[in-house]
C-alpha cells in the first residue's frame, strides 16, 4: 500500500504546493482524501489513473479541500467511467454534489455515485470489507469536519517452514482453507491450522485534515504506520490556529507522540512558510519518531 501526497498547502496554492488532496492505494482499489483545486492535474502529474478511484472521502465542504471535486466527477464521466463511485463526507454532501452538477448542467454521469454522508459521530468504522475497513471520527473545525483511518485486517499466512518440515508440499489447493483458520487433510496427512499458520497484522493509516488539537484523534491514528496530520502554523501564532481551527506543529506532534505512531507526516502548511525548517524544528522538539514534512508529489510506501 502507498499514499501519494498530491496537495500539501492550506488556504492558497503556492507556487510549489497545491491545495489538499491525498490518494491511497491498497490492493487494486485507490481512495482518494479531499480534492481541493487542481487536484485532478496533479493526479496526472503522479502518473496515477483516475478512473481507479473507488472512494472519496471529503473532511469538510471548506473549498480548499472541495474545489476540485466537480471536474474530477465530469472528467470520470467524458471517459466513460462505468463502475459505481463512493463518496463519503459530512451530513449534506449528496445536497451539494447535487448542486455543483445542476450549476455546471451536468446533472447525468455515466456512473452511479453513492453518497454516504456522515453525522456527528465518536469514532465509528463506516467501511468494511474482508480486507479492510475504514473508521471516521468528527474533528474539531468551525464546520463539521472528519478524520479517517485505514485498518488492514490481520490475516493469516502459510508457515511454510511447517510444512517442509512435515513433508507436506507448499503449493496445494486445499491450502486456501488453511489460510481461512480451517484444519486440512493432505496426502493423508492432517494439518492443524494453529500449528501451519502465522498471523499477519495489518497496516494503519490515519489522515486528520484541518481540526484543532482535538484529544479523541489520538485513538483515531493509535499505533498507526503512517498518520498525516495538519500543522499549518508554527507554535509562535498559536492564537492563529486557534482563530482557524487548526493546530500548530507541536500540537500535532504532540498527537503523534501520545498515538505511539511509527511515521508522523505534516502538512497543510500557511502559505506564510516558504521553508518548513521551523516548522520541522517545533516538531522535533516534541515528537522523536519518524517525521516527514510533506512535499506534493511524495510517495510514502507503507
Amino acid at each position: 500500500m502507498k499514499l501519494k501526497i498530491l496537495g500539501t498547502s492550506s488556504a492558497f496554492p503556492t507556487k510549489d504546493r497545491n491545495q489538499t488532496a491525498g490518494l491511497f492505494t491498497y490492493s487494486g482499489e485507490s481512495f482518494l482524501f479531499d480534492c481541493g483545486e487542481g487536484t485532478q492535474r496533479q493526479i496526472r502529474i503522479a502518473r496515477e489513473n483516475p478512473q481507479k478511484i473507488t472512494k472519496i472521502f471529503i473532511s469538510h465542504w471548506h473549498g480548499d479541500h472541495v474545489l476540485g471535486l466537480p471536474g474530477l466527477l465530469m472528467s470520470m464521466a467524458m471517459n466513460q467511467r462505468k463502475t459505481p463511485l463512493e463518496i463519503y463526507g459530512p451530513k449534506g454532501t449528496g445536497k451539494k454534489i447535487a448542486a455543483i452538477m445542476k450549476a455546471y448542467e451536468h446533472e447525468k454521469l455515466s456512473y452511479r455515485l453513492i453518497i454516504n454522508e456522515l453525522s456527528n459521530i465518536k469514532l465509528k468504522t463506516i467501511c468494511e470489507t474482508d480486507k479492510y475497513k475504514i473508521n471516521a471520527l468528527k474533528l474539531k473545525h468551525p464546520i463539521p469536519c472528519f478524520g479517517y483511518s485505514f485498518e488492514e485486517k490481520t490475516r493469516l499466512r502459510i508457515d511454510t517452514n511447517y510444512l517442509n518440515s512435515k513433508g507436506i508440499p507448499t503449493q496445494h489447493i486445499a491450502l486456501k482453507r488453511l489460510q481461512r483458520g480451517k484444519d486440512v487433510v493432505i496426502e493423508g496427512k492432517k494439518i492443524k491450522a494453529k500449528d501451519a499458520t502465522y498471523a499477519r497484522h495489518g497496516k494503519k493509516f490515519a489522515i486528520t485534515i484541518d481540526t484543532a488539537y482535538y484529544t479523541p484523534i489520538v485513538e483515531l491514528a493509535k499505533d498507526a504506520d503512517l498518520f498525516v496530520c495538519e500543522a499549518t502554523f508554527s507554535n509562535k501564532v498559536k492564537s492563529s490556529a486557534e482563530k482557524g481551527g487548526h493546530m500548530t506543529t507541536k500540537e500535532a506532534a504532540r498527537l503523534g507522540k501520545q498515538a505511539k505512531v511509527k511515521h508522523l507526516v505534516l502538512t497543510h502548511f500557511s502559505q506564510r512558510y516558504r521553508s518548513t525548517k521551523e516548522l520541522q524544528q517545533e516538531a522535533k522538539s516534541v515528537f522523536k519518531g519518524k517525521l516527514t514534512m510533506a512535499k506534493d508529489f511524495m510517495e510514502i510506501k507503507i
